[in-house]
């Protein structure tokens, strides 16, 4: 079940499902969601949602298009996942402005129009649907809406029958705004105002309905109650269009206030906490008679009850969303902080790990501690499946510079200079760092006497998937090799490794970065796992970890001209860290001073020719899925992969070795062996993290259909097994590092 807005998604969660469970729709079912902000609670019914995303732009990057144009009115196609918020920044520096739209801006133009709600404009235009249709969904996935050329507005407290909108202050007064191509019908005028001047003005009042302790509530009905637990803050008018003349006030209520409101409700059955025509369902008609404010704790979740009881903080207001790297990489609402708290409060336990990054938390209005939440509750899960993150042994240079250290600082306390995946992610940055502390060792006041311990994990691969029973064994084998080699303290590289560290050893690490951070020159990046332990940056940009793909979709991988803290976004943005700015070893050449080539674009064509030799090679694959019998899968996958890596390669040469820039690149590579290596992994890891499933299941379909496919065959191919070969042990097996390597000289010698 996914939660919204509505005063009845914060009884669910308080309450537990058990009470309305029987008038639940069982069963998957398709369900639109765009930023869940709807105070209607439709989407509750459905047990078992499978959520759909609609479009936030049109594919040109657009949010709206033109369909008609009469002078005062216009008839716009938007994308039904827009926000309001952004649709207005647009059409207004044309002037235009929807006729019809929610005072508060965060939610999306589809699930309005769904609701059928209304809001600013309501005074004319009443209702998105009653006599008159303002706006129509299209096909779930586009909206066509009205839009007025009102860029400006009188306001007047005298009525009007020619208003816009009469929106209702504080103390309850009425003012009412008429365009002023109306104004010679206008007696008493207060003040002439631009239109997005009035919108950001009820905009910023509506804002203070989301502040910590506070539930934001909008009630409509027929004339305006003396609501004393309400905090009103704005409202408005709802006249034409509409069965009748209707008033919606706007505010907040305290959480503990929550019964007083139901019970209202319940004395009051022509009052609705929603601004829109709907009814109540029968759910809803049981949580406002049985609402009981006591919280009911699931077993379950006691281990995390200080952050289950964080989380229940949430209204679904979605201004996380667009600071979430999981719901912009996947557009899944699940994926989203409200979407994970919904599954957590309706019993959900099978969490996936996430990135921890802090930016949600910023801009959360009731101060929810959302990246604290969110790394915990993958523990909840009884399947954990971590990563597997590489922590290769460090070169013969590092083991030479730390023999250097040792010998310059014999004098000093020896302390543990913990390498982990940083020897993958980041090599220059170990070098740097050594070599850092080989000039700099004297005037700092902590040790710089290191020693490099290498080839082992911190654990944290483990701590993000919910296995802190294996993450506590990775920790307490550091915390063991120091007591044994009797070492002051623990240097990480990494933010993400003293975190786990600190937290699970009972010892305190040292981040490296605080050695150096005074004679760092050049913005920093630092961000997630860095701001948890407490640093900050210019920027703070989450790069995504080590991941290449999030549940199916690409983690966006773009250059930056920052230093950076974590070895991950060293990595991701391509760029040098605070520890390789000390490099002197000239491994890798500074991208802030001159990205060479576009790499995202090589990337793209390496993709497309993985893509093109795969599907080239259906008649092959065919015929060496009649070895499956003769020699069994791994016979099948030895005379497989080397077809498909030989089309591949030979693509890609073809269409590189046409690049000059490219080709002297390349030859840079070549006489940079460190860089080379590297370069190699980053691309043949962005490759493989892409989704085979679909590219193994075209070429199902090919080799089915091949003349060249065996009658006894057949059902080999349509199985899982088959198919599970192909796309594990054949398609992701093509692109190696040593592959692109031999790729990269060839190019650089033809």
């Amino acid at each position: 079940m996914l939660l919204d807005a509505s005063i009845f998604s914060r009884a669910l969660s308080v309450m537990g499902l058990d009470t309305v469970r029987k008038q639940l729709i069982q069963g998957e079912r398709e369900v639109i969601v765009g930023k869940g902000t709807s105070m209607s609670g439709s989407i509750l019914q459905f047990m078992n949602p499978k959520v759909i995303s609609p479009p936030s732009r049109f594919e040109d990057g657009s949010v709206f298009r033109i369909e008609s144009n009469s002078g005062t009115y216009s008839r716009l196609l938007v994308p039904s996942g827009v926000s309001f918020k952004d649709l207005i920044e647009r059409l207004s520096r044309d002037g235009l402005f929807p006729a019809l739209f929610p005072l508060y801006l965060e939610g999306t133009v589809g699930g309005f129009v769904a609701t059928n709600g209304s809001g600013f404009g309501s005074y004319k235009f009443g209702f998105v649907n009653f006599r008159k249709t303002v706006h129509e969904l299209k096909d779930n996935m586009s909206v066509s809406l009205l839009a007025v050329n009102y860029s400006e507005l009188i306001e007047t407290r005298e009525e009007s029958k020619f208003s816009w909108a009469g929106i209702v202050g504080k103390d309850g007064e009425v003012f009412y705004y008429v365009p002023t191509i109306y104004s010679s019908l206008v007696n008493k005028k207060e003040r002439s105002l631009d239109t997005m001047e009035l919108i950001k003005e009820l905009s910023s009042q509506i804002e203070k309905t989301l502040t910590p302790g506070k539930i934001p509530v909008c009630l409509r009905s027929d004339t305006l109650h003396d609501l004393p637990f309400l905090e009103r803050t704005v409202g408005y008018v709802i006249n034409y269009n509409s069965p009748s003349r209707m008033y919606v006030q706007c505010g907040s209520i305290d959480r503990d206030k929550l019964d007083d409101l139901f019970s209202f409700l319940k004395k009051n059955p022509r009052t609705y906490p929603f601004p829109n025509l709907q009814d109540y369902n029968e759910l809803q008609k049981i949580l406002i008679n049985k609402f009981d404010n006591k919280l009911n704790l699931p077993k379950k979740v006691q281990p995390i009850k200080v952050e289950y009881l964080d989380a229940l903080k949430c209204v679904s207001c979605g201004k996380c969303l667009d600071s979430c790297l999981a719901y912009k990489v996947t557009r899944d609402f699940t994926r989203s902080p409200p979407g994970k708290f919904s599954r957590l409060f309706t019993g959900y336990t099978e969490f996936e790990a996430c990135f921890g990054c802090m930016e949600c938390q910023d801009v959360c209005p009731e101060g929810i501690k959302i990246s604290a939440i969110t790394e915990v509750l993958p523990t909840l899960a009884e399947r954990k499946n971590p990563s597997s993150i590489d922590t290769p042994k460090v070169s013969l240079r590092v083991r030479e510079m730390e023999k250097m250290v040792e010998a310059k600082y014999r004098n000093r306390a020896p302390v543990m200079l913990f390498v982990g995946c940083a020897s993958k992610y980041d090599m220059q940055g170990v070098e740097g760092f050594l070599m850092f502390l080989y000039e700099h060792g004297e005037g700092i006041k902590l040790s710089p006497r290191v020693r490099v311990i290498d080839g082992m994990c911190c654990g944290y691969e483990k701590y993000i998937a919910g296995d802190v029973e294996g993450a506590k064994q990775d920790v307490a084998r550091i915390k063991e090799l120091k007591e044994k080699q009797t070492l002051q303290d623990v240097y990480f590289l990494c933010p993400e490794g003293l975190y786990v560290y600190n937290k699970l050893s009972g010892d305190r690490g040292v981040l490296a970065y605080e050695l150096l951070k005074d004679k760092v020159q050049g913005d920093v990046h630092a961000g997630c796992w860095a701001r948890k332990l407490g640093y900050e940056g210019k920027d703070k940009e989450c790069a995504g970890l080590f991941m290449t793909t999030y549940h199916g979709k690409p983690v966006p991988m773009r250059n930056k001209n920052l230093l950076t803290i974590c070895p991950f976004s060293t990595w991701k943005f391509n760029t040098t860290s605070v520890y390789g700015s000390f490099s002197k070893g000239e491994i890798k050449e500074q991208v802030s001073k001159e990205v060479e080539i576009n790499e995202e674009e090589l990337i793209e064509w390496m993709t497309e020719a993985l893509r093109n030799s795969v599907l080239m090679s259906g008649d092959d694959v065919a015929e060496r899925a009649n070895s499956w019998s003769l020699g069994g899968k791994s016979y099948f996958v030895l005379l497989t992969t080397p077809l498909i890596r030989k089309r591949f390669t030979g693509l890609i040469i073809q269409r590189v070795s046409l690049n000059r820039d490219i080709k002297n690149y390349f030859m840079k590579l070549v006489n940079n062996s460190v860089l080379l290596i590297e370069k190699a992994d980053r691309w043949s890891e962005i490759i493989n993290g892409m989704n085979f499933d679909e590219l193994a299941e075209e070429l199902i379909k090919r080799v089915a259909n091949s003349s060249r496919l065996e009658y006894e065959s057949r059902n080999l191919v349509s199985g899982d097994e088959f198919k599970k070969a192909l796309r594990d042990e054949v398609l992701k097996k093509v692109v190696t590092p040593n592959v692109i390597q031999e790729i990269v000289k060839n190019v650089a010698y033809s």
